[in-house]
């Protein structure tokens, strides 16, 4: 989906990273991949950015009109 809007992002692979899903509650608050965070700000899983975007509120977190 990010793709299709023309969205930078940065992926990072926790198990090539040494993340532990202990330490991905610990910064993200999920243990499900993938964790989507939006300026540091953790808004969840996949599901939780569908939802942003079909309520309108992902433009609002990017600061699109």
């Amino acid at each position: 989906m990010l793709d299709d809007k023309g969205l930078s992002y940065k992926e990072i692979n926790i198990e090539e990273e040494g993340i532990s899903r202990d330490d991905l509650v610990k910064l993200t608050g999920g243990f499900t991949v993938p964790q989507i965070l939006i300026d540091n700000v953790p808004i969840g899983g996949f599901d939780k950015l569908l939802l942003l975007d079909q309520t309108g509120k992902l433009k609002e977190l990017l600061g699109h009109s």
